[in-house]
């Protein structure tokens, strides 16, 4: 539980949603804000832009 985990420690997310489209990946508005608001309270937020590597990983084993 992240209650539990609350100042004793790190915890990582990762998504493939842009932290504004996480509330709509979540379909219960009352449980993503809950959600949303024990993981973002305090959380350092790492943004990585760049390509697909699954797409380039996939091109080479298919070539």
């Amino acid at each position: 539980m992240l209650a539990a985990r609350e100042g004793r420690g790190s915890t990582v997310v990762t998504s493939q949603f842009d932290p504004e489209d996480w509330y709509r990946s979540l379909h219960d508005a009352l449980i993503a804000e809950s959600i949303l608001n024990r993981i973002v309270s305090n959380a350092e937020l790492v943004q990585l832009d760049g390509p697909n590597m699954r797409r380039h990983t996939h091109a080479e084993t298919t070539s």
